[in-house]
């Protein structure tokens, strides 16, 4: 029987000069280069579809919610939403880091939810991680006075982010030839129902769960929903 051959590639450059075989070589090197460079590697940012996606985003919200300085009493659990990830993604697609003007339009943003919340992150794509996305939001506590409810500084991802009432997200990560001054860029929203107001507080302040609803357990932390709440 025939032995099968080695990879195509090998077996050719056998076939040639010494010399001519590095040149082979370093050309396909710098070809692979000059594609990763060219933003294909956009194919690897996630699709907000992702399970794999959705699981580490929402699960990471719910962390840090439940992690929060001073501890929060009625901080909801957050689950994912197909319709907010899918306006995040449309919005992206759009490659402007500017705030979705549509969010508040009744049924534009969500077929149930007015009033949609916001946060956005951009960068250089082939340093995107939703890890490194989210807690740059969270990181913007630093800037928060909880007892004056001031920031020295935007801090408007964290409070939305860690806003009570927000129990619903739906996030994606769209790759956009540029943006400003990055190149080869990653841009990734999170949508967010029913969104902040970011005009008081934004939990209640207390020991965990010690405020939630007759309607909710407690989660790792935060109040999620057992029953179903007949809408009026």
């Amino acid at each position: 029987m025939e032995t099968p051959r080695r990879f195509a590639r090998e077996w050719y450059a056998q076939t040639l000069p010494l010399a001519q075989t590095v040149v082979w070589e370093v050309w396909l090197c710098e070809f692979w280069l000059l594609l990763l460079g060219s933003g294909l590697n956009a194919h690897f940012l996630p699709h907000e579809e992702d399970v794999t996606f959705i699981n580490e985003y929402v699960n990471l919200h719910n962390e840090l919610r439940g992690s929060v300085i001073p501890r929060g009493a009625n901080l909801r659990f957050m689950t994912w939403d197909v319709a907010l990830s899918r306006t995040a993604r449309a919005w992206g697609k759009k490659c402007v880091f500017e705030r979705n003007i549509h969010l508040e339009e009744r049924k534009m943003a969500h077929p149930r939810f007015n009033g949609i919340g916001e946060n956005m992150w951009v960068g250089p794509e082939n340093e995107f991680t939703a890890s490194i996305a989210i807690r740059s939001w969270f990181a913007q506590r630093k800037k928060y006075n909880f007892e004056k409810n001031s920031c020295s500084d935007n801090c408007s991802n964290y409070l939305q982010l860690v806003w009570d009432k927000s129990y619903k997200v739906g996030c994606a990560v769209t790759p956009c030839s540029r943006i400003g001054h990055i190149k080869h860029a990653a841009l990734f929203i999170c949508n967010y129902a029913p969104g902040g107001s970011l005009s008081r507080s934004p939990y209640q302040r207390g020991l965990m769960c010690s405020r939630c609803s007759s309607y909710d357990r407690c989660t790792d932390f935060l109040c999620s929903k057992i029953k179903k709440i007949t809408e009026t």
